[in-house]
């Protein structure tokens, strides 16, 4: 049942559109701002953090992957409906299957029945969209980058705590960001209660959460079950912004709510 911490993440994941329409900066001062104010709540735990994985490659490439991913997210989120960008950004498990099949890892039965499930409820969700547009470039590369997140933190929590990479990836990204962000430090006085809430809300618990969870499920049904977020997100979106759902939509995330279901049943830890 470990893996229903990533079913939680997912679910507090959804909540981001709430907090970035409400802060209105551009992407990469909200960046900023989720990753500063998340590393913040997680100073409490450094004791828990060792140094050397500071040295370690794998861990700082999930630091700056994790900072295109959350960059590209938020740019779509802005852009478009919150649930399409949701969506988007959970074309992650198609790659991630598509990596799994090319180096030749076995592949149950019940997580390729769950992906197509899933992927089923995500064309009835994207089927009212008719044209590209740059939210719908920028969901789909934050998608991308979100498999290439799943694909390598799954060996990177083979000798690094879930703490040990959300602490890393959240210290470095802030560094990075800085530089860019400094100008607008103004809006902490006039949106700290939101910018508080984006730090813990969708950042520091959910990632601690998902990269708690991530291994003790199987590399491409992880993704699955964070799919949980663009349901999570389109109900978000429906409850404070008004954006609505269609039929084939509301089937679609029926669908995918299924593929969770099924996933978890299976006996997905280990």
């Amino acid at each position: 049942m470990r893996c229903l911490t990533v079913a939680v993440s997912a679910l507090l994941m959804g909540s981001l559109a709430i907090f970035v329409r409400n802060i209105d900066a551009n992407p990469v001062v909200l960046t900023f701002f989720r990753m500063t104010f998340g590393f913040l709540y997680l100073i409490p735990l450094a004791k828990f953090v060792r140094f050397e994985v500071f040295k370690n490659l794998k861990i700082i490439s999930l630091a700056f992957i994790s900072l295109l991913t959350i960059t590209f997210y938020i740019t779509s989120i802005q852009l478009i409906e919150v649930a399409i960008a949701a969506l988007l950004l959970y074309m992650a498990p198609v790659y991630v299957m598509i990596f799994v099949i090319l180096k030749g890892y076995e592949v149950p039965k019940f997580s390729i029945y769950s992906l197509i499930l899933a992927l089923i409820g995500l064309f009835l969700l994207l089927s009212p969209y008719g044209k590209l547009n740059f939210g719908l470039m920028f969901g789909i590369l934050s998608g991308f980058c979100y498999a290439l997140y799943f694909i390598i933190t799954k060996d990177v929590r083979r000798f690094a705590s879930s703490i040990e990479i959300t602490f890393v990836t959240l210290s470095i990204s802030s560094l990075i960001l800085s530089p860019l962000s400094i100008t607008e430090l103004n809006l902490l006085k006039s949106k700290i209660l939101w910018i508080l809430g984006l730090g813990l809300i969708p950042t520091a618990i959910p990632f601690i959460l998902m990269n708690y969870g991530i291994k003790f499920c199987r590399r491409e049904v992880t993704p699955i079950i964070a799919l949980i977020e663009p349901v999570s997100a389109g109900i978000f979106g429906y409850v404070f912004f008004g954006e609505m759902l269609t039929f084939k939509q509301l089937i679609g995330a029926i669908l995918i709510i299924s593929s969770v279901i099924v996933v978890v049943r299976s006996g997905v830890e280990g």
